[in-house]
């Protein structure tokens, strides 16, 4: 990641921890919850941003894609895949689904396997595409 996108990151969670909008971790771990613009921002200003589309398969490939870049690993098999993903800990992780529950799930499974550096992105997909973001892959 870019010294510019560390910079970023850091002000952004530190101005979202006085917005209530950072979700803190009582064993100290922490992600950021981010506006589909933030995290656009985040992808423009580092190509080793690893993007995470925790919906079904079939909704990743389905008429709304996904982000380009995106992994599709959907939620119910992130744990057993979890093993794969490992050496991407200490890279920062934008995680994004349609429903804001299973988008928080899939962070803390994330945050409790030891990565740091976690992005969510409020409103998931739907939010994204609302604020004019493009999508790939739609069927």
């Amino acid at each position: 990641m870019s010294k510019r996108a560390h910079v970023l990151l850091g002000l952004m969670i530190s101005t979202l921890v006085g917005c209530g909008t950072l979700g803190v971790r009582p064993e100290g771990r922490a992600w950021a919850e981010v506006m589909p613009t933030i995290a656009h921002e985040l992808m423009l200003d580092s190509r080793t941003v690893v993007i995470f589309d925790v919906r079904p398969a079939e909704e990743f490939a389905g008429p709304l894609g996904h982000i380009d870049r995106a992994v599709s690993i959907p939620l119910g098999l992130l744990s057993e895949r979890l093993q794969e993903f490992l050496p991407y800990r200490n890279t920062t992780v934008i995680v994004y689904g349609d429903a804001q529950n299973e988008t928080v799930e899939a962070v803390e499974t994330l945050a409790d396997a030891g990565f740091r550096n976690l992005v969510l992105i409020r409103g998931g997909i739907r939010h994204w595409i609302e604020r004019g973001y493009k999508t790939v892959g739609a069927s």
